[in-house]
């Protein structure tokens, strides 16, 4: 079981490198600050020869949105991409931090006796809840990340 939300997988496909260069080309757009328009790519990004680096464009706040980075690795018959799939680095420090003053707090109340048991119990167990809620909603969007990103390299979408 993975306790940080963070994927690592691997699309096997015969295509040759240029033609899912260009597959994903059609499908990742620059980063911009603003979007007003809602005719654009599914993603934005930056793509190179070796690796990408990108993200899906949404109209909505979500910190759980992965970072998708990838590596191409070319074989006599076939076209690997290696992809990894992780939470932004901001709200894993974020995720951190609450924990660390959440536990530096309700520890040392629970253990001098200040708060009842039962209570205590709840607080301690409350920062457990926030992680299955961190990791629900990653994988959430993980898995559409993924399956897209399947059906692009593979000319599908």
């Amino acid at each position: 079981m993975k306790i940080l939300p963070h994927d690592e997988f691997t699309i096997v496909t015969s295509d040759s490198l240029p033609i899912i260069l260009e597959r994903l080309s059609a499908n990742i757009e620059p980063p911009k600050a603003f979007r007003f328009s809602t005719k654009h790519a599914l993603y934005q990004g930056s793509i190179g020869s070796e690796s990408f680096q990108i993200s899906r464009i949404i109209h909505y706040r979500n910190s759980f949105l992965p970072t998708i980075r990838g590596r191409f690795e070319v074989q006599s018959h076939q076209t690997l991409i290696h992809v990894q799939m992780s939470l932004n680095p901001f709200v894993m420090g974020f995720l951190g931090l609450w924990l660390l003053f959440w536990y530096s707090a309700v520890v040392p109340i629970s253990l001098t006796g200040a708060m009842p048991h039962q209570m205590a119990a709840l607080f301690l167990c409350m920062p457990m809840l926030m992680l299955v809620i961190f990791c629900i909603a990653f994988w959430s969007e993980a898995n559409r990340s993924r399956t897209e990103l399947t059906k692009i390299v593979h000319g599908q979408l």
